[in-house]
This record gives C-alpha cells, structure tokens and sequence, in this order.
C-alpha cells in the first residue's frame, strides 16, 4: 500500500518546480532540467510507489542533495506563484518580501556579522559541551604554527589582489550609471562578511591564539577551541568567495563579448526596485512629504549616466511591466485595484473616538470618509509625481526616440485611467473635474492646475517629429467607438480628454508646418447612411463634426486670416487647411458653420470667404428634397445650441427663414417679419435663401412681384388712415417719409447686391435667358427697372466693376421688365447726391467709371457740359495727386479692375490717355459756352 499524503506531496513538489520555471506565461526548459525532471520519475516510480523510503544507500543520498540544489530556486519560486493567487497569500508574500528585503538588502552589513557571530558562538559552544575532538596547539612546533597562519593569510592575499584588480577596472564596466562588478559584490552575502568585525577578529584569533597558547596561559582549552572555530570558518568563507570570484570572473569575460544580458537584466530589477521602495516610502511618509523628491533623485542618477543612457534608465523605471512584481506601476494598479483599506488601527479610532469628527455621526461614515482621503491623498500623490517627473524629462526629450516618448506617456495616461476608473469613491474624479464651488488641487507645481492627462498629451504632441497622423489616427478610432452616456459618472471625464486631443491636434496642424490625412464621412446620399429621417451614424461623424464646429468657432473668420497665420509663415497653406477641416465635418455641422459665418457678419458686411461658402451650402442642398429640411433643422440646432450668436439669431428667425424661402415677395413689409435683431440686411436675408432653395429650373425668376402704381402697401388700415376714419391720422408729410423710407430700402437692397458682386461674381451675368441666371440677379434687376429706386443711394461709393454692371442692367437688360430704357449718358450723374464741382458723391468709382467711359460716343454730350468736365477735370487731379501715379498708371489700374466685365483694348488705353491729357491740359475745346440741362432718372 502507497500513502496517498506522499502522493500529493509529490504532486506538489513538481508542480512547483515545474511553474517556478514559468517565464512570460510559458514554461522554458533547459538541458539541464533533464535530471530533476528524471528524478521526478524516478522517485514517484521508484520510491512513493513501492513505499521504499529506507532503500536509500550512501550514493542515493548523494544523488538526492544534487537533486534538491538543482530544484530549490525553482521550487520556491512555483510556491510563491501557487501562494501570490491567493488574497491572503499576497499579503504574506509582500509581508515576507519587505522583512527579506530589510534583512539581506537594506541591513545586509549588519545581518551578516550578525549571523557569522551567531555561528561562530553556537559552535564554540557544541564543542565545550559536547567535548569534540580539538587540535592540541601545545603540542604543534612553531613551524607548523607558523604554516597555518601563512595558509589563511595566502588565500586572502589572492582574493584581496583579485579585489585590486577588480576596483582598477571599475570604470570599463559601467551599465546605467553602476558597475557590474559592484553590483556583483554587493549582492554577494560572504563578501559582507569580510567586512564585518567579527571576521577581522576571527583572523586575529588565527595569529595569537597559537603563541598565547604556546606561553601555556589559562583556558587553553577554550582558546584552542576558539582558533578551531575561527580557522574553520575562515576556511569556509574563503572557498564561497572563491565561488564568487569564479562567478564573477566568468562574467568578466562574458561583459568583453557583450553577452552579460542576464547581469543587465539584474541590475535593471535592482533600479527599478530602488525606485519602487523610494515612492512607497515617500508616500507613506506624505505627512512629511519632502518637495521634489523625484526631481532630486532623478538629477542624481543622471549625473551618473552617458547620454545614450537616458533612454533606457527612464523606460526601465517607468515602463509597466504586468509580470514583475518590483515594478513600480505594477505595484500602483496592483495596489488600486485591490483598493484601499483601512488599518486596524484607524478602525479601532473610529470606533473609540466617537466625537473627533462631529459632522460625521456614525462609525460607518467615520471609515467611509477615511477611505475617500484614502484614495484622494494617493492620487494627489500620484499627481504630482507626474507632473514632476515629466517637467524634468521634458529636459532631455531630443535624447529619446519618438516611438518611446509615447509610449511612456501613453502608459501614465493608462495608469491615471486605471486609478480614477478603479476608485470607488469617485474623489480622484472630482479632483481632475471638481464639483460647484471646488478649485483643483494645487501644492508645488503651477502646472498641476492643469488637468494632468491634458499636460501629457501637450508634452507628447510637443516632441519633436511626433507622428501627429498616428495620434489623429488613434483619436479618430476612438471617436468612432465612443458610446455617449451622460449618466455615466465618466462621461465627462472621457469626453473631455477625447475633445482636448482632437482640438490640440487640429490647432498643432493648423498652425504648424505638419500635415494630416483629415476624416471623410460617407454622405447622406450614399448607401444605408440616411433612414427614417435621420442619419445613421455609425461612423460617429456628429461628435468628430461637433468638435470641429467648436474648434472653428472662434468668431468671424475673416478670409482664413487671423494672426496665427504670422506664426505658421504660410498663408496660403493655412487657409487651405482650415477649409480642409471645415470640408472634413459631415453635412450638419458644415452647413451650420457657413450659415453662422454668413450670419455673424452685420448689417452690409460680408465675410472674406463668402465664395467658399456660397459653393459649399450649394452642393450640400444640391441633393434630392427629402434631405433639406433634416439638414437644416441640424444646422438650426448646432447654430442655437454651440454658438454665442443664439440672442440675434434666434430660432424663431431661423425657422421663418426656412418656412418662407420661397414666397413671393408683394412688399418690402414683408422682411419686416423678420425683426431687427439679427442685425442682417435685407438683401442678406434673401441671398440666404436662395442658397438654401436654388431653384431656378427650368428658369430663375423674380422674388417680387410689387405693385408698379404704388410704392408700398396699400392695406385697408392704411387707407381708413388717410380718409380721416380712425382717430390717428395720416398726414401728408408723414405719408411721404413712409414712401421715401421704402424706396431707400429697396435702393439700399440693389446696392447690396452689387457690393456682393465685387466678392461674388458668379452671382452676375451678362447673358439672358441663360442657366448662369440666378433668381438674386433677377430679383435686383426687377427692383431696378421698378421705379421705386433712388439711384443715388445705389451707386453711393460702390465699385468701378459694380458701375458697369449696374449699367448693363439699366442700358441693356430693360426689355424684359419694361417697353424702353430710361437710361441716359447724365443718368449717373445727375442722380448723385452731390455732383458738384468740389465734391462727387459717387466716391472713386464714379470718377474711373466715366475715365472708361471717355470714348463711350453714347456719353458725348455729357463730355460737352461745362459743369461735368470741371467736377471731373478737378476730381482727376485730385486722384492723380492722392496716389501719386502718372495718367498712365492710374488708366492702367482702373484697366486691371474691369477687366472681367468690360475690356479695354490697347488701342482703347491710348485714346483714352489722349482724351484725359486734353481735358487735363486743353480743357477749352471739350465744351461749349452753355451748361446742358440737366436729367434725372426716374
């Protein structure tokens, strides 16, 4: 019969060994395991079986203390795994680790001459009780005396010669800033030893203890006894030191071939334990907590280091490393996510203590609080050890490579996340987000008011030739898995850092000489993207646009032209990539950013990058209809909800804008619905409109459609009012100011059409009855062939381009509004508000409109008139002397501004220069005697 407790002993003991060999989640052999693990057989086969524990011989022992040397490493390494799955091994384990640890690292010196004096008494004291056989000194002569002391002291002179040789060769053999021989001896507990008094006496014992005994002195017995002792384990010492020398000599010669990788990898634990213990310690002793200790010991070890060395002394301390246990993040989730708990001592104060806190009424709330401090005084801890340790290393980041910079910042972002998502509590949350009436946490470093990830991420997009369409890469996958849940604790928490890095991104791109490949959403027309009246986002492309939008709304954005341009020192390409970004948002968000630029602007004003607008609002309401009016009632949310013009863009006005894009309009009235609020034209209002509609197959037509016989409307309160009915009458002149302020309404409509041609011209053309009309031109030349416009509010400091345009619509394009043109040669002229001698009220344009128009034989007369060649003879002159150009200069600008609308010719240029060079200089045979009469155009 077999017992089964050996059974399971077996199984035990060779499980252990086999999961000590455990590396990385795999089992790794060696050759040399072939014998433990054949004596494993051996004794389960041989032995347990059969029960055959007394067939040991001599040679079986011998064969077994082999065995148990080659398994004990890996046995109590395999225990330990077996041991560190429980919750409650764990905690012996660290238990144990921090008193072996204390005893054979941090107190080696004193352990060892502990130890060696504990032996070297235990066994004096066998031998004088237990009367074993001693050497009789007395009866040795003085030469064999004399032998043994030359012995013992020949042997430690070879291994003090091998010390010398080992410290003249200390600096060859550095490896982050220590020696691999030092390391080596350090570790070595005989070496300790030898530096302990009690060996020093030992071999003093081993000179005079024979001539004490020799003058036949009293306890000879004991002495002799003491020398014994002392040359024993004299003896004994040496031959491990001899063992340590053999070892590190073998690595000596394994450091000259580069193959001393183990000892690095040694060493490298050794460092990071170091740190480990360092940051435990600190924290444990917080109450004292000594300012920049990171900094401090960081300054001290790099002092030590070649710069090549930088590099990997930091990733070796700071990279997380799941299955050691020294390392220091390791140590930090493990702790976390076992969380905090309270000592026995703090419980039983509570307990005891029960009005040291008054606010807190039960012993509940007393340990409950006390664990919320628990985690919020580790994380401020942990805090502020980031914050310092990157303000040093952003010293050194040329010295690491880009591919390790993020990572080590990646992997503090990932322990910051563990420890807030772990925390229970929810106070480490509140610190990076504090609650109504909290300020952030603020102790030793101004940085640390900042949101910690948000540092992190500044200090990694900042290193130099960082691989920004990697991280925009990574940010945009995460935006696609991003699930919004506003009830979750975290949401904020997620949303933010996610927003941050995308916008940190976005402005490193705008501003900066970097390129990245920008997101590009399906469209809403394509396949299985717009269901059931909504998007089907699925792509995420409302957060990504939401961010965008938020980003560019920084106000008016005049011609892609703000000073952040100075700094990139390229204008063209910043502009392109800010119309790239506006491009890359899906149809909501771009249609709600060019309709929130085209509505910032005031009054008359019109933005810089109108054309670029005018074909993106195009193509986006160029699809079928049934995607308009989702469109724009996404565009009216985002324009409501994201930006700061919602107190003159209401959504009352928005939705009148859209209800009515397509009345026909019978009165000016008719924009009085609109309020005055939006601070937005009239003309504005309707050229918005149009882009929202475009709708002019098979032809454009008029928006008006206003009564001819009466300037405005004529409603039948109005006309009680004038009949003297009502109690309030109209008078005649309150009558006529009604009339004229219509009509300058309407002039100021015409006028603002033209002014956008200047920007806009492909909101004109010169050819009828063609696709290239567009309802806004149709309306204007409506309005102008009317004869409700005061033609000298239109043409009031407008462009030369806008003059001819204007022309051509009064000279021109009649027919189809009315049976003849009332257009004249004095028609401008005669309308302009001032047309005096000293002072034009039409501006420049007027003047260069009637340079061009010099050999035009249609305005001849008007040449003829005495008092139209001295107003322009005078204001010429004063042109000439304002911008200090020659006639040639100026005809060849004003040349260059028409030229889109009205080209002149060579040959025109020189009859033109010829005529004004007369005007200017032989005014006399221009005219004649008699002034014409003057015209007004109706």
């Amino acid at each position: 019969m077999f017992s089964l407790v050996k059974i399971v002993l077996w199984f035990i003991f060779f499980f252990a060994w086999l999961f000590g060999k455990l590396r990385w989640n795999e089992i790794r052999t060696t050759f040399q395991d072939w014998f433990p693990f054949l004596y494993f057989i051996y004794l389960f086969l041989v032995v347990i079986l059969p029960d055959n524990v007394q067939g040991f011989n001599f040679i079986g022992f011998v064969v077994f203390f082999f065995f148990v040397i080659s398994i004990y490493k890996d046995f109590f390494r395999g225990l330990r795994y077996f041991i560190s799955q429980l919750r409650v091994g764990n905690k012996s384990i660290e238990r144990f680790d921090k008193i072996k640890r204390y005893l054979f690292k941090e107190k080696l010196e004193d352990v060892s001459e502990f130890l060696l004096a504990i032996v070297l008494i235990g066994l004096m004291y066998i031998q004088i009780n237990y009367a074993t056989p001693t050497i009789s000194l007395v009866n040795k002569s003085n030469v064999e005396l004399l032998g043994f002391i030359v012995s013992i002291f020949g042997m430690y002179g070879i291994y003090i010669g091998f010390l010398q040789y080992l410290a003249g060769d200390v600096k060859s053999d550095t490896y982050l800033g220590k020696s691999k021989v030092n390391y080596l001896i350090g570790q070595s507990f005989w070496y300790h030893v030898t530096q302990s008094k009690i060996f020093i006496l030992m071999l003093l014992a081993a000179i005079i203890i024979p001539v004490t005994v020799k003058l036949n002195t009293a306890f000879i017995k004991e002495l002799t006894i003491l020398w014994q002792t002392s040359y024993m384990l004299l003896l004994v010492i040496y031959i491990f030191l001899l063992s340590m020398s053999l070892y590190i000599i073998r690595v000596a010669l394994l450091m000259k071939t580069k193959d001393d990788e183990n000892l690095k990898y040694n060493m490298r634990k050794q460092i990071q334990e170091d740190y480990t213990e360092t940051f435990w310690l600190i924290y444990r002793n917080r109450s004292v907590y000594v300012n920049d200790f990171l900094k401090n010991k960081l300054t001290r070890d790099f002092a030590k280091l070649d710069v090549n060395e930088y590099e990997e002394f930091v990733t070796n301390i700071f990279n997380l490393d799941y299955f050691d246990t020294r390392n220091l993040y390791w140590t930090i989730l493990n702790k976390t996510e076992r969380g905090f708990e309270l000592t026995r001592t703090q419980r039983f104060r509570n307990k005891l203590l029960l009005d040291d806190r008054s606010w807190l009424e039960t012993y509940q709330d007393k340990n409950e609080y006390d664990l919320r401090q628990e985690w919020k005084s580790f994380y401020k801890y942990f805090r502020t050890f980031i914050f310092e340790k990157w303000k040093f290393l952003k010293q050194y980041r040329d010295n690491f490579s880009v591919e390790n910079w993020k990572n080590l910042i990646l992997e503090d972002l990932k322990i910051i996340d563990r420890i807030v998502t772990n925390d229970p509590t929810l106070e480490s949350l509140k610190i990076e987000y504090p609650e109504k009436g909290e300020t952030r946490f603020v102790r030793f470093h101004r940085d640390e008011n900042n949101n910690v990830r948000e540092f992190l991420f500044k200090v990694l997009i900042n290193k130099e030739d960082i691989n920004l369409d990697g991280l925009f890469e990574d940010v945009k996958q995460e935006i696609q898995n991003y699930k919004e849940n506003k009830t979750d604790h975290f949401y904020r928490y997620t949303y933010d850092f996610l927003k941050f890095r995308l916008v940190t991104i976005l402005d490193k791109h705008e501003n900066g000489d970097v390129n990245i490949s920008l997101s590009e959403f399906k469209r809403l027309s394509d396949y299985d993207v717009f269901q059931n009246g909504q998007r089907n986002d699925y792509e995420n492309s409302m957060l990504y646009s939401k961010i965008c939008f938020n980003y560019l709304d920084r106000g008016r954005i005049e011609d892609f032209n703000q000073s952040k341009i100075e700094k990139s020192g390229n204008v063209e390409l910043r502009k392109q990539k800010i119309k790239n970004l506006i491009l890359s948002m899906n149809e909501e968000y771009r249609l709600a950013f060019m309709l929130y630029q085209l509505f910032y602007t005031d009054h008359t004003q019109w933005d810089g990058n109108l054309g670029f607008y005018d074909i993106g609002i195009t193509q986006i309401m160029s699809y079928d209809e049934q995607y308009h009016y989702y469109l724009f009632n996404q565009a009216k949310k985002i324009i409501i909800s994201e930006t700061d013009i919602d107190h003159r863009i209401t959504e009352s006005f928005l939705k009148k804008l859209w209800d009515t894009r397509d009345n026909m309009i019978k009165d000016f009235s008719w924009f009085d619905q609109f309020g005055e609020q939006h601070l937005m034209s009239d003309f504005k209002i309707l050229y918005v409109q149009w882009l929202l509609t475009r709708k002019e197959y098979p032809r454009a037509e008029s928006r008006f459609n206003i009564e001819r016989e009466f300037p405005i409307k004529v409603c039948k309160s109005l006309v009680g009012k004038i009949k003297g009915k009502e109690n309030r009458k109209i008078s005649v002149k309150d009558l006529k100011w009604r009339i004229r302020y219509k009509k300058e309404r309407i002039s100021c409509f015409c006028r603002d059409y033209l002014l956008l041609t200047d920007q806009l011209t492909t909101i004109f053309t010169k050819e009828s009855y063609s696709h290239k009309q567009n309802n806004v031109q149709i309306s204007v030349e409506y309005l102008l062939h009317s004869g409700k416009v005061n033609l000298s509010d239109v043409i009031d400091n407008i462009s030369v381009v806008s003059l001819f345009r204007l022309e051509w619509i009064l000279r021109w394009n009649y027919y189809q509004y009315t049976r003849e043109s009332n257009y004249t040669s004095r028609t401008f002229f005669d309308t302009m508000t001032s047309n005096s001698r000293y002072y034009w009220s039409g501006g420049d344009g007027i003047l260069e409109f009637y340079i061009v128009k010099i050999i035009d034989n249609f305005y001849h007369d008007l040449y003829q008139d005495r008092e139209f060649i001295d107003g322009f003879k005078y204001h010429l002159e004063s042109q000439l002397n304002s911008l200090n150009k020659t006639v040639e200069e100026y005809v060849e600008s004003i040349a260059k501004k028409i030229s889109g609308i009205n080209n002149i010719s060579i040959l025109q240029k020189g009859q033109i220069l010829l005529n004004l060079n007369d005007i200017l200089h032989y005014q006399s045979k221009w005219v004649e005697l008699k002034p014409k009469r003057k015209y007004r155009y109706k």
